[in-house]
């Protein structure tokens, strides 16, 4: 079975139609099958629809949990009884119909690598980090965008020098549902990165569907697309790191830094995450420490650098150090391990 394959469970019409019209309409096939076939297809199957008429069926196979599994139905408290059981998100309908595309549309072949880069705790430099980041992949050549999903953070954009550069904002995105087109051209672009930025002085209510839409568009335009998705545990900024293959965390050089990331990381579970330790100058707390306190690889080390605050504060391109634990020389390595 190929990965790209969409299996649906469910003996009402209604959700068979809907998956099946939304997937055709992205050019890959669906299988309908019973519960009790469903077994064989559990592991090998790219993504599972399982209907709210047929969850208590599923639910008693107990079958081993997996990612991209979608519960799906108009039924928001039988939804939420079986949720858990199944391991499933769920897909509330008729509202839910534009995020089931946007699930679909993440199975595209040839889509671009997506990271989320997490503060463990604050001032950390999650941002300059994933800006860095951005910028080294642009300077190797690759296509990037950078996403800000940050509510409260004050825009992306001024720690880029981007809040003067014409283009399109999350204003201007926060009712995106489904999929969506081409964004490149609507995009402000700074040193060959484009960027989608909160906008100061807009009460702007950005939904995990539009987060959905959005980033399922760029990575479908994008060799990379990084993301900053704030600490929060907010509903978007679960899905963006949902949307994510890898999370890089940072984490401060302390005992205490190593204990908030440590409540950040099991509180939001990123995927397939891994460490980037700052060095706090006069504080060293060994690897297998990190390690063993947060459960994830220390991929990097980055040291103390003043400089970096003030091209933050100036809203300048860092000086990208390839110097042993520069900022240069780190992303490079984060991006040779992709």
């Amino acid at each position: 079975m190929e990965a790209t394959e969409v299996v649906v469970v469910s003996g009402g019409g209604e959700v068979c139609d809907l998956v099946t019209t939304a997937a055709a309409a992205l050019g890959y096939g669906t299988t309908v099958c019973e519960p009790e076939s469903l077994a064989g297809r559990w592991a090998s199957a790219g993504t599972i629809f399982i209907g709210l008429d047929s969850a208590a069926e599923v639910a008693a196979l107990e079958l081993a949990r997996r990612e991209r599994v979608y519960l799906v139905g108009a039924d928001t408290g039988a939804a939420a009884l079986w949720s858990v059981p199944l391991g499933a998100e769920v897909i509330v309908l008729p509202q839910g119909r534009g995020w089931l595309s946007s699930v679909l549309a993440d199975r595209v072949g040839g889509a671009g690598e997506v990271v989320a880069v997490l503060g463990g705790s604050g001032g950390v430099g999650a941002s300059t980090l994933a800006a860095a980041l951005a910028w080294r992949a642009a300077d190797a050549g690759r296509s990037v965008a950078l996403v800000d999903a940050d509510r409260l953070g004050g825009g992306i954009d001024l720690l880029v020098g981007a809040e003067g550069e014409p283009g399109w904002r999350w204003p201007r995105f926060a009712a995106a549902d489904g999929v969506l087109g081409d964004l490149r051209e609507f995009l402000p672009v700074v040193d060959r990165v484009s960027v989608v930025s909160m906008a100061r002085g807009a009460d702007v209510e950005l939904g995990r569907e539009a987060l959905a839409a959005v980033v399922g568009s760029l990575r479908r335009s994008f060799e990379l697309v990084v993301i900053d998705p704030g600490r929060g545990g907010s509903a978007v900024c679960r899905e963006a790191l949902r949307q994510a293959g890898r999370s890089l965390v940072v984490v401060a050089g302390c005992v205490r830094g190593v204990a908030a990331a440590g409540q950040v990381v099991r509180a939001l579970a990123p995927p397939a995450a891994e460490a980037v330790v700052r060095r706090i100058p006069g504080l060293r707390v060994p690897d297998d420490v990190v390690e063993e306190s947060l459960g994830l690889p220390v991929s990097a080390w980055l040291r103390h650098d003043p400089s970096l605050a003030v091209a933050a504060e100036r809203g300048e391109r860092p000086g990208l150090s390839r110097r042993r634990g520069g900022l240069g020389r780190v992303c490079e390595q984060l991006l040779e391990a992709s």
